[in-house]
C-alpha cells in the first residue's frame, strides 16, 4: 500500500488538491462561491504547471454563483490537459454547467444532475435593475448553449430522433406527479434542418429549466449531459 505523507493530506483536506495524483476536488457545502473558483483555478495552475498530464476532478456541486462558476468552466474547459469530472452525489445548477467543461464526464451510478433557470434578485434603482435583467438574459442564453451543443452532439452520434424519444420519456416522468394526472406519454418531433432542430431542442429545454429538472445518471447520459456512468 502506497505511503501517503502529512504534506500529501494536509495539501488535499486544506487546500483540495492532490499533486502526486494529479486530482482536484470541486465541493462543499456552500456550493459554488469565490474560495472554491480560487481552489479550482489555483489547483489547475499547479497541476499544468508541473506536466501535460491528465487532471482528475471530483465534483459533489450542488450548483451556486454565476460567476464564480463561469471561472471553473472556462479554467477547466481551456485546459492543455485532458480533464475528468467524477460526479458523486450531484452536479445540480451551476454544478451541472461546470460538469460540461470536462474532456471526460463521469456520473457515479447513483449521482444526480439537475438543471434550471436559477433565482437572481436585485434591490436597486430601476435602471440599474434593467441593466441586471438584460445581462441575465444574456447569461441565461449562455447556459442554454452549453447545454445544447452537447445535446446536439448525442443527437448526431445516435442518429436522428433519438433526443426526441428521451426528452419525451424524461419529460413523461417529470410531469408523472403533477395534478390532473398526466393521461398519456408526452412525444417530440424535431426537424433534420440543424438550425430549426436546435430552436426546437431549445423549446422543450426551456420547459426542463423552468423548474428543477432532476435527472438520474441514466438519463443524464442519454441526454448528453454526461459520457459514461462509473461501473
Amino acid at each position: 500500500m502506497a505511503k501517503v505523507n502529512k504534506e500529501t493530506l494536509d495539501r488535499w483536506f486544506d487546500y483540495n488538491v492532490d499533486i502526486e495524483t494529479r486530482t482536484i476536488y470541486m465541493g462543499s457545502e456552500e456550493g459554488v462561491d469565490a474560495l472554491m473558483a480560487e481552489y479550482v483555478v489555483k489547483g489547475m495552475h499547479i497541476l499544468e504547471s508541473k506536466s501535460d498530464e491528465a487532471i482528475q476532478i471530483i465534483m459533489n456541486n450542488p450548483g451556486g454563483e454565476f460567476y464564480h462558476g463561469l471561472a471553473i468552466y472556462d479554467t477547466i474547459k481551456t485546459s492543455k490537459c485532458h480533464c475528468t469530472i467524477k460526479v458523486y452525489r450531484h452536479a445540480m445548477s451551476m454544478g451541472s454547467i461546470i460538469l460540461q467543461a470536462a474532456d471526460n464526464r463521469i456520473m457515479m451510478p447513483n449521482s444526480r444532475f439537475m438543471i434550471h433557470f436559477g433565482y437572481d434578485s436585485q434591490d436597486n434603482h430601476s435602471k440599474i435593475v434593467e441593466k441586471w435583467v438584460e445581462e441575465g438574459k444574456h447569461l441565461t442564453y449562455l447556459m442554454e448553449n452549453i447545454y445544447l451543443d452537447v445535446m446536439l452532439e448525442k443527437e448526431e452520434k445516435m442518429g436522428d430522433g433519438h433526443l426526441a424519444k428521451t426528452l419525451g420519456d424524461v419529460m413523461t416522468r417529470q410531469r408523472a406527479f403533477e395534478h390532473p394526472p398526466l393521461t398519456k406519454p408526452i412525444t417530440y418531433s424535431f426537424s433534420k434542418r440543424e438550425e430549426t432542430k436546435r430552436e426546437q431542442v431549445r423549446a422543450v429545454l426551456k420547459e426542463m429549466l423552468n423548474f428543477d429538472t432532476i435527472l438520474t445518471a441514466e438519463e443524464t447520459v442519454a441526454l448528453g449531459f454526461a459520457d459514461e456512468i462509473y461501473v
